[in-house]
Order: structure tokens, then C-alpha cells, then sequence
């Protein structure tokens, strides 16, 4: 099996995020749509629903579902991420994974996971591990 890492920032564009619930202390649960593009190792654009969990501190916990298309000269196709990630002090972290044969074109046997660290401006650096057979 062949490992390959990629590395890069994501850059948000858009955020449509609703509460489905409010709570008398503070707390919330929403719904965030999220699109971004790839720039680095991948190029490519995403669509991401997160599920969120507003704490009375205003740390958040999030998961969700993003799918990602990328358009690399090397690498073509979509691919699924799960994500379970945390909002604190301002910054967004997230570990996910491949859902196993979500991917497309060339990323048809890909597996793997990936993180991303939020920076400012709405982009963070992403590292993707792909487990390639």
C-alpha cells in the first residue's frame, strides 16, 4: 500500500448556519452549509454540512459530512469526509476520515484521513493522508 500526503489551505466562501435549538442558558444547536475551495496539493471545491454544539463558554463541538471534488491534473473525482471536530478560542479544529468507497474517478479506492487547523480569514490548513492500494 502507498501513502500519500497532501497538504495545503482550504479558503471558506460561504456559511449558512440556523439554530435548530436554543437553550435559556446560553447554549445552542445548529446547522451549518459551508462551500470552500482548495488550493495546495489539491485543488478543488466543497460542500460541508456540520451539525453544531454551542457550549455556555462559546466552545462549540461539531461533525459532519463534507464532499469534496477535486479537479488536480493528477487527481480527479469526489471523495466523502467524516468530520468530529471542536471550535475553541476562536479556532476550528477537525480530524476526518474517508468514508470507505465514497470515491469517484481516480479516488475510487482511496482511504485515508485527514486534519485541518482554521488560521484567520476564513481558511485553514488541511494535511490529507491517502492510503492508495
Amino acid at each position: 500500500m502507498t501513502k500519500v500526503v497532501l497538504k495545503g489551505v482550504f479558503q471558506i466562501t460561504q456559511w449558512n448556519e440556523k439554530s435548530y435549538a436554543e437553550h435559556e442558558d446560553g447554549t445552542k444547536q445548529t446547522i451549518a452549509s459551508i462551500k470552500q475551495t482548495y488550493s495546495g496539493d489539491i485543488t478543488g471545491l466543497a460542500e460541508i454540512r456540520y451539525v453544531m454544539s454551542y457550549q455556555q463558554d462559546t466552545t462549540a463541538v461539531f461533525t459532519g459530512i463534507e464532499e469534496l471534488t477535486v479537479t488536480t491534473p493528477e487527481i480527479t473525482g469526489r471523495i466523502i469526509f467524516q468530520h468530529n471536530g471542536t471550535f475553541i478560542a476562536g479556532v476550528a479544529q477537525s480530524q476526518f476520515t474517508v468514508i470507505a468507497g465514497s470515491g469517484t474517478q481516480n479516488l475510487a479506492e482511496y482511504i485515508g484521513q485527514g486534519e485541518f487547523t482554521s488560521t484567520e480569514n476564513g481558511q485553514a490548513e488541511y494535511v490529507i493522508t491517502f492510503n492508495l492500494p
